[in-house]
């Protein structure tokens, strides 16, 4: 059986497109989205448009608010926020309506508006910061009775410094960047066309004769596919060895043992998905084309290519017969710090799809052995 190992490797190195699908696009592609997207805590810097109908010193006491997450903060009129918005350029706009100083004064809570095209997770997250911001400008306010506008700006600003401090903590000791989120989620899709590709060997030798052969040499056709499986397994450590490089020395960025358990475990269920497929397909073109269908449509369900919550509820929903599904909703517990034992239900799913496609196959395999169609 190694000597069939060996076999199988040697020719999985020998092609090239395999070679950079199964090896060099899984990092590239990772390595591309962190890039892009940052390893920072997740939180991501906008662009704030800032319509002051107040002009006092706490609705400019605001500005210095919004500054100081490195959001980039743009004095607008109200009329040039729409075209704004609309171009991509302002991801919000916030507009303080007059009167806000003098109802913060009289301990009433006054109300700020929030435009944006961006969706929940812009407009939710801010509006959470404002409403915090006014809470403490109305407990300094009881606390120390003022009544000035300036000197409740400055006594924020004062306690800014010194003593209370107003940050958005995550509800866990981590929360995932946003890079990495991304990254994950074309992981998981490469890891898919990678396996897929490594099980069409077994289509290959079917083709050109070999298991033919093998079934009079001294090595048993479960012993041929228990090989593929082990090429494939190699093929999984060395993409991972290769990541945890790339995240060691070239990004920083939060990782656990979970993860990369969580990243091998995906791939071995696809690589039962893809011996599966070779035992039942036999044309190399109805194969080539199943891949990328398969993959694709797989992934754009489950969420590899952007958040669940984006597509309609109906589609969230058909996503849950997808791998790509439990494997990204994982990824997300696992980057607010849970281990795998907090993901029960979702490695419960994932083996579901395992032992599925391996009772496929199995049955497959003695179903081609009973027709002798194995050759």
């Amino acid at each position: 059986m190694w000597q069939v190992l060996k076999n199988n490797l040697r020719q999985l190195l020998a092609s090239k497109g395999t070679l950079v699908v199964a090896l060099i696009m899984p990092v590239v592609l990772f390595a591309a989205s962190l890039a892009a997207f940052g390893t920072g805590d997740g939180m991501y810097r906008w662009n704030v448009a800032l319509v002051d109908q107040d002009q006092t010193a706490l609705s400019q006491n605001l500005s210095e608010v919004l500054s100081q997450d490195a959001n980039r903060v743009k004095a607008l009129e109200e009329e040039e926020i729409n075209e704004e918005l609309k171009s991509g350029r302002m991801d919000l706009a916030v507009l303080v309506p007059a009167g806000f100083e003098q109802k913060v004064l009289s301990g009433e809570e006054p109300s700020l508006t929030l435009r944006s095209l961006k969706g929940q997770e812009v407009a939710g997250t801010m509006s959470v910061a404002l409403n915090l911001y006014v809470a403490d400008l109305l407990r300094i306010r009881d606390i120390q009775g003022l009544t000035d506008g300036q000197s409740l700006a400055d006594s924020y600003r004062n306690l800014m410094q010194e003593g209370m401090q107003y940050r958005e903590v995550p509800v866990s000791e981590h929360s995932g960047s946003a890079g990495m989120r991304q990254g994950s989620g074309f992981l998981f899709y490469v890891l898919s066309i990678s396996m897929l590709q490594v099980a069409s060997l077994i289509l290959k030798e079917k083709q050109l004769g070999t298991l033919s052969r093998i079934r009079q040499a001294p090595v048993e056709r479960l012993e041929y596919i228990f090989s593929v499986f082990l090429a494939g397994v190699l093929i999984l450590l060395v993409n991972l060895l290769s990541l945890h490089a790339l995240i060691t020395y070239a990004f920083s960025v939060y990782t656990t043992l979970s993860m990369y358990l969580l990243w091998f475990y995906y791939g071995l269920v696809w690589l039962f998905i893809g011996i599966f497929m070779a035992l039942i397909v036999n044309s190399s073109a109805v194969h080539g084309s199943l891949i990328p269908i398969l993959t694709v449509i797989t992934s754009m369900l489950g969420g590899s290519y952007w958040p669940i919550w984006l597509m309609p509820e109906f589609m969230q929903k058909i996503a849950r017969i997808t791998p790509q599904y439990w494997a990204n909703d994982a990824m997300e517990i696992l980057q607010q710090g849970q281990s795998l034992q907090g993901i029960p239900q979702h490695l419960l799913a994932l083996t579901g799809f395992a032992a599925l496609f391996l009772s496929l196959g199995v049955f497959a395999l003695r179903r081609s052995r009973a027709n002798q169609t194995f050759v």
